[in-house]
């Protein structure tokens, strides 16, 4: 036996079992995960282990109740304010001269802290490789960074560590309330396991494939743990275990009615923080504005990315809008020699035939005698086919008729850039673009834009970093406009307004005009 860590009574755990080990602490708010969290860095830090710890609730800075930890960030209990230009020389600081370390991240921004991890944890990634030496990585709350089914370059850069930093002595502490929402390659890979009560039935089915017993097994084991109580798996070792209460202060406890007083705490020593005070300024600190200037940069080499990508996709939408596949229609037999056959059929087969006529009523034809030219049956076909005009109700054309002549009023101009927009729908288009396919000035669209259509919500204006776009918004337009006439028409009506409107927006854009 190595040197053993007090994590639990019931538990003998060995410091060599941790060196470069992958290892999740799974549980609800309220089980005692954080406290397993707590003890396990309180056992590390008293063997002098290096480590860093993500903590993006500000809640371990009680370590420094009894040990020398440079808490660096923002938030209580913070020694250094730090950002992301300083977070490669913090991380050096730390491995090289032994330094543990609290990323106090409460108080970035989303953005930041993520920014901020992939600097730090690259450092130390790249440092584990050339050093070779123990140093391990607690991280809370790391469903947020290392989330299921979602990519990204920190949840890589995470995996990398957890999974393969063995080799270089570099270990990974998992820490998440949320077991199903952690990516599966991590955790079924950790070595080492502390699995609190969970009630949520995704994270228990997590657990079941952890744990090699019946479903019902695990729900029943799992369900009746007490607050502090877990399963510990390491191998083929899976033994149930109550963690030791924390020694040092915890700041995330859950509040109650007694006072609680923050303890004194350590600080770390003046050549530490003077070096990281050093390290600051090396970077050369950024005035406020000089920050924002740079993460305005950022955004907009992101956003100018992103319309690249957009235009990409576009410009393929409209090479395929513009393929044309004609299917040579049906041969489709004569429709009174499908009623002919019919009739001959009902006569040879001696079955009581109907005709149906306008009115609707059915009369019975006797079999037995010669039919007469009334009695013939009739097939009624609808001469109007469906989706047609004559579909609607006259107050819903009479309300298409008045849209379309109050557009028929308006410029050729602005009647041809409606038309164009709504046959290409639902594509955005520059003024450069609809200018090239309508043949028409790009100044004059600049200095003439169709106001009345933009006012009657026809089309939309988008404001982007390389001009101004116009795209149809023809459906939205009709659900407002023609909501008034539910539930009367339907969604299939709604459908075929659009349609209709369509084809009369798109004929006035071109001069020819609608069949009255």
């Amino acid at each position: 036996m190595g040197t053993p860590l007090h994590v639990s009574d019931d538990l003998a755990l060995d410091l060599e079992e941790i060196i470069g080990q992958c290892i999740a602490i799974l549980g609800i708010r309220g089980s005692g995960k954080s406290n397993t969290a707590g003890v396990i860095f309180e056992e590390l830090l008293k063997h002098n282990y290096p480590l860093s710890i993500v903590d993006i609730d500000g809640e371990y800075f009680g370590l420094k109740e009894k040990f020398e930890v440079l808490v660096v960030g923002t938030g209580e209990g913070v020694e250094i304010e730090v950002d992301v230009d300083c977070a490669e020389e913090i991380a050096q600081i730390s491995m090289e001269k032994n330094v543990p370390v609290v990323l106090d991240l409460s108080g970035f921004l989303s953005e930041e802290r993520n920014a901020f991890l992939q600097e730090y944890l690259t450092a130390l990634w790249n440092l584990a490789g050339k050093l070779r030496r123990p140093y391990i990585v607690g991280i809370e709350e790391a469903h947020e960074f290392i989330p299921q089914g979602t990519k990204t370059e920190l949840k890589e850069l995470i995996a990398r560590i957890a999974l393969r930093g063995r080799k270089r002595g570099l270990g990974a502490i998992i820490v998440s309330q949320r077991s199903a929402k952690v990516e599966k390659d991590v955790l079924s890979q950790a070595g080492i396991l502390f699995l609190h009560r969970v009630v949520h039935e995704a994270d228990m089915r997590v657990y079941s494939e952890l744990l090699p017993w019946r479903k019902s097994e695990v729900k029943e084991l799992i369900s009746a743990l007490d607050t502090g109580n877990c399963v510990y798996i390491n191998g083929d070792t899976i033994l149930p275990i109550y963690v030791r209460e924390r020694e040092t202060f915890h700041a995330g406890f859950t509040p109650s009615l007694e006072v609680v007083v923050t303890p004194q705490l350590k600080q770390v020593s003046q050549s530490i923080i003077e070096a990281i005070e050093k390290a600051k300024q090396g970077k050369g600190k950024k005035t406020r504005l000089e920050a924002l200037k740079e993460k305005i940069a950022r955004l907009e080499a992101a956003l100018a990315d992103r319309e690249k990508k957009i235009e990409r996709l576009e410009e393929i939408a409209r090479t395929l809008g513009y393929i044309k596949v004609e299917v040579p229609p049906p041969s489709l037999p004569n429709v009174q020699e499908i009623s002919k056959a019919i009739v001959h059929s009902v006569e040879g087969s001696g079955v009581t035939a109907y005709k149906s006529g306008r009115s609707g009523h059915r009369s019975v034809v006797d079999p037995r005698r010669p039919p007469a030219e009334a009695d013939v049956p009739v097939i009624d076909i609808e001469e109007t086919p469906p989706g047609s005009e004559d579909a609607l109700p006259a107050a819903v054309m009479r309300h298409i008729d008045r849209i379309a002549s109050r557009i028929a009023h308006k410029g050729v101009l602005e009647r041809r850039i409606l038309a164009f927009l709504v046959e290409h729908a639902p594509l955005s288009y520059s003024v450069e673009q609809i200018a090239a396919w309508t043949d028409c000035a790009r100044g004059v669209i600049e200095n003439s834009p169709p106001r009345e259509f933009l006012e009657m919500g026809l089309i939309v204006r988008e404001r982007r970093t390389d001009g101004t776009h116009y795209r149809s918004n023809l459906k939205a337009f009709v659900t407002r406009e023609f909501g008034i006439y539910q539930p009367d028409i339907g969604p299939r009506a709604l459908h075929l307004v659009s349609r209709v409107l369509r084809a009369r927006i798109v004929s006035l854009g071109t001069g020819v005009r609608q069949p009255a």
